[in-house]
């Protein structure tokens, strides 16, 4: 690799795009969450108008980053990501709703005095800070270990302490300067300026990297780019009106409880609920096929939890397969409502009510379902058995 300059005037002459290549270089070779993540916390910093951080602040906000694909989402990072564990711990200790915002995870995890928590990020602020800039001091690295004729494993153990020295002696470019002493960091006013001019296109950026991270550790985990953020609003009114069409045509009976829906029943239980049979924080979309409806103390109950599909797949195919015929009759007002079930089963506009139209439809159904639902298993969602 070659050197990287030493001469501030060189840096600044190359300007922005000198910034861009060593953004991919930072990002070149990571095995774990963290740098990317320490890396967007800068970035939002001086997006803020930061010039001095503490690091603890900045490892408070990477937890706050992850949140949402850890806790809500409950993503892998990683068989032995440092982070995950912060942010697993963080929503132990911190007594924070799944849907707090980054404000509110950032200043109860700066506030918490848990001991196991105040360990885990300390591990992070003596680490990722001197790894990410590791490679604009690749070559001064390179030779001191030559020089020091050490093994590599006895090498890395200096890297923390070269990294601190040669930071120290010359910035080479690295987009902060490091103060261990009290725990801050100095952010390079041009990198801070290239940030804020170049905003959208680095967070562009940076969120590609985070995805591509984040597929390769779950592979079978649908709407990945949807779920490095908090989630967006949902709109379920079209399948609102679709089941109380259904409701009003048939009777049906709740799934979960076997209830029917009736007034009485909702004056006990509560109004109709819109429930995803698959939960939406796994999913991610409100395609009717996975949508069923429920009393809302009903789905108080289940929460955000997968049904078991042992007792309930067969009821809620039962029940889909009604409110599909039952509203086929009525024309074309669920246009769309009746494409979606189209993409699961490309007969749904033939089916009548016989039993082997039923088996047909379930069988269509459970092929696209029982595959979430292991997959959602394995990803740590609760199942939910009434």
């Amino acid at each position: 690799m070659a050197e990287l300059p030493g001469n501030q005037a060189l840096i600044d002459a190359t300007g922005d795009a000198f910034r861009s290549s060593r953004l991919e270089r930072m990002l070149s070779n990571f095995a774990a969450s963290y740098k990317l993540y320490w890396l967007r916390g800068i970035f939002d910093e001086a997006v803020a108008g930061s010039d001095v951080v503490p690091m603890r602040r900045l490892a408070a906000r990477m937890v706050a980053l992850a949140w949402y694909p850890v806790t809500y989402f409950r993503l892998n990072l990683g068989a032995s990501d440092r982070l995950a564990a912060a942010v697993i711990r963080a929503h132990e200790v911190c007594e924070l709703r799944d849907d707090a915002t980054e404000k509110q995870i950032q200043e109860a995890v700066l506030s918490s005095d848990d001991p196991e928590l105040v360990k885990r990020l300390n591990d992070l602020c003596g680490y990722v800070p001197y790894r990410l800039i590791r490679p604009f001091y690749a070559d001064r690295l390179s030779a001191e270990k030559e020089r020091l004729g050490v093994s590599t494993y006895h090498f890395e153990q200096q890297v923390n302490r070269l990294v601190i020295e040669y930071n120290g002696q010359d910035r080479a470019g690295a987009p902060y300067t490091l103060s261990p002493a009290d725990g801050t960091i100095e952010l390079d006013p041009a990198w801070a300026t290239y940030f804020r001019d170049n905003r959208h296109v680095v967070q562009g950026w940076l969120d590609m990297r985070l995805v591509g991270y984040l597929q390769a550790r779950n592979p079978s985990v649908p709407a990945i780019p949807l779920k490095i953020h908090p989630p967006q609003k949902r709109d379920l009114s079209a399948a609102r009106k679709w089941w109380t069409e259904a409701l009003g045509d048939h009777e049906f009976r709740e799934i979960y409880t076997g209830i029917p829906f009736t007034e009485a029943a909702f004056e006990e239980n509560g109004p109709m609920s819109v429930d995803h049979f698959i939960p939406w924080s796994f999913v991610l979309h409100d395609e009717p096929w996975n949508l069923a409806p429920m009393f809302r103390n009903t789905n108080s109950s289940k929460g955000d939890r997968l049904p078991d599909v042992g007792a309930y797949l067969q009821p809620f195919c039962a029940q889909q397969f009604d409110a599909l015929t039952t509203l086929r009759r009525r024309g074309g007002r669920h246009r769309k409502m009746f494409e979606s079930y189209a993409t699961i089963d490309p007969h749904v506009m033939e089916y009548e009510r016989t039993d082997a139209a039923r088996e047909s439809f379930a069988q269509a159904v459970s092929r696209v379902v029982l595959p979430l639902h292991q997959i959602a298993v394995n990803q740590g969602f609760p199942v939910w058995a009434g």
